[in-house]
């Protein structure tokens, strides 16, 4: 069914009209005899369509409208139509366009109950739906057996009777008063499908005349073959049991011979329907001596595809996103752009960006295609390919030569470092504070990101880790050069000699946040920020005097009284000897030391 739903874009407009005027009685056959056979989302978009055809006055709708009041994807939409098509609800007309393609749809009225359970088709339908019970009492529902008129003579006067002509000029008759659609007496089935030439070569015409094959008896020939999977040879069995005693078909019969045969030589269970959709070749008018590219296979399914199967297949079949679905739908309606060049942004951007979408990502390429005029899929892809070459020769990995002159730099940048960040160990008292400063800041001003980097590796090739952090950042921030290389150098030494993108994320904005533009700006900020972080962190609780309220003081203590009595007993206070005291009471006891 995949390729089919390439038949319908959600761009696509339509406009509705209803050729005949529908009652409630039309919408009680729609759900109780074909609702079983089609299903409630064919249904759901019958009634919409009436719904929006009665009053309608804005014809130029797309899709997506149908799309959004059903909530159905555009397949949905395609498979619910081609059933109402099917089953005679609905006519659809197509017009193609160079920029765009147009639907009429009218909204067909259902067959009348008797002609319903007379069609072969559609009575055994909908018995093999609902089983045989259901399926009687609606047949007795909508058919009600009237009273007999035998025995009764009609004695309806006709319109002769009744009224006498009067001799006046008429008026020309200019208006046009057919729709030019003809209310449907049958459901949409073609009776060339089945052979009837085989059919005649085996009938007798002394048997069954020519004549007895009316277009009548032909499309319900077709129809019961079709039912019951009949051969031509089968038909011509059934066809000649079917003949009345004038030699004449007789349908009712012809119905009962085609049920009994086939219960008799297939099976008792009645036959039973399932979808099925012929999928139309597509006509080439040149024969292709090359095959296909893959380069053009991805231009048929970027001029086939609509956006929203695009985004179905980038996620393997499955029903996207509502936020991915609105943004393709901007993209098409608000933005005017052709679903082709917005297939090729959707599948250039999931690649870019690991299958996810990005709003303002695919708004900016979308605003610098449409400014250069991309209108095709081929011109949308070299687009995305001229880009990307561009970005790969800006990206292009630079080649590192370790150097021993930057040895020098080095030890600058080391000494500033240790100067403006506090870190002790990479202080150098062979600069003065203002000759760094000046000479960082020259440095900063005069050198290229990247070799700055190979700067702080002392002429060595940076690791790549670190070369890609500083890529993405040369991408991502918005920043002069020199403060660029003051956020790389106070990131590397503040960070144990390495970068971390989202480090300096939060570095860049902070300096943004204060508004600093020069390299000199970020070394003082940067320094003052340190400084205030050392002496954040070195000062404790313990320091502070213990706060005391002194009206509750003593008299004596606030005199400084206890004061001077500790510093008197501390004088008077004479020094223990504690091992002359232990000689003395081992003297006594008459013990030696030993």
């Amino acid at each position: 069914m995949v390729n089919l739903y390439r038949e319908l874009q959600p761009v696509d407009r339509l406009s509705i009209r209803i050729p005949f005027p529908l009652s409630s009685y039309e919408r009680k056959l729609i759900t109780l005899l074909y609702q079983p056979l089609i299903g409630p989302d064919a249904v759901s978009l019958y009634f919409m369509l009436w719904a929006e055809g009665e009053d309608m006055i804005e014809t130029n709708l797309s899709h997506y409208h149908l799309m959004n009041a059903l909530d159905m994807p555009i397949a949905q939409v395609f498979e619910s139509r081609i059933a109402l098509e099917a089953i005679g609800l609905l006519r659809s007309w197509r017009r193609e366009e160079e920029t765009m393609r147009s639907f009429i749809y009218d909204v067909m009225p259902p067959l009348d109950a008797k002609l319903f359970f007379d069609d072969p088709i559609l009575s055994m339908f909908l018995y093999s739906k609902i089983g045989e019970h259901a399926y009687r009492l609606l047949r007795q529902r909508f058919i009600v057996k009237g009273s007999t008129t035998a025995g009764y003579s009609d004695v309806s006067r006709s319109f002769m009777d009744v009224y006498q002509p009067v001799q006046q000029h008429m008026p020309p008759n200019d208006l046009q008063l057919s729709s030019g659609v003809e209310k449907p007496k049958d459901i949409p089935f073609e009776t060339q499908d089945f052979d009837f030439d085989a059919l005649r070569q085996g009938l007798s015409e002394q048997l069954v005349p020519h004549s007895v094959l009316t277009l009548e008896a032909k499309a319900l020939i077709a129809k019961l073959a079709f039912l019951y999977h009949f051969s031509p040879k089968d038909m011509q069995k059934i066809v000649t049991m079917s003949l009345d005693e004038m030699m004449q078909i007789n349908d009712a019969k012809l119905k009962k011979s085609a049920s009994n045969y086939y219960k008799m030589t297939i099976s008792t269970e009645p036959p039973t329907m399932k979808k099925f959709v012929k999928v139309e070749e597509l006509k080439v008018e040149e024969p292709q001596l090359e095959s296909k590219t893959k380069k053009d296979g991805m231009i048929d399914n970027f001029n086939e595809l609509s956006p929203i199967e695009m985004l179905s297949a980038l996620a393997g079949d499955k029903q996207p996103f509502p936020k991915d679905i609105e943004l393709v739908e901007e993209l098409v309606l608000s933005y005017d752009m052709p679903a082709p060049v917005v297939n090729v942004l959707i599948h250039y951007t999931c690649l870019r960006n690991n299958g996810r979408l990005n709003k303002n990502y695919m708004h900016a390429i979308a605003s610098a295609w449409r400014y250069s005029g991309a209108e095709t899929a081929e011109e949308a892809m070299k687009m995305a390919l001229d880009f990307e070459h561009q970005k790969q020769v800006k990206e292009e990995p630079k080649t590192f030569v370790a150097s021993e002159a930057m040895h020098t730099q080095y030890k600058l940048l080391r000494a500033a470092a240790g100067v403006f960040y506090q870190i002790e160990a990479a202080k150098d008292d062979a600069f003065t504070d203002s000759e760094l400063k000046t000479k960082t800041i020259e440095l900063f001003q005069q050198t290229e990101p990247l070799t700055l980097l190979q700067m702080l590796n002392d002429g060595k090739e940076p690791f790549s880790n670190d070369l890609k952090v500083v890529q993405k950042a040369l991408e991502a921030f918005d920043m002069p050069q020199e403060v660029f290389n003051a956020l790389i150098h106070y990131a590397y030494f503040t960070s144990t000699n390495s970068l971390n993108l989202n480090f300096l994320e939060a570095i860049a904005a902070s300096w943004r946040k204060e508004t600093i533009a020069t390299a000199e700006a970020a070394l003082d900020y940067a320094k003052a920020y340190q400084q205030s972080k050392s002496a954040k962190y070195y000062k404790t609780s313990y320091t502070k005097e213990p706060r005391v309220d002194e009206s509750k003081l003593p008299e004596w203590f606030k005199d400084g009284q206890h004061k001077k009595h500790v510093e008197q007993q501390t004088e008077q206070s004479p020094v223990t000897d504690f091992e002359a005291e232990r000689l003395k009471i081992l003297e006594e006891l008459g013990l030696d030391e030993g």
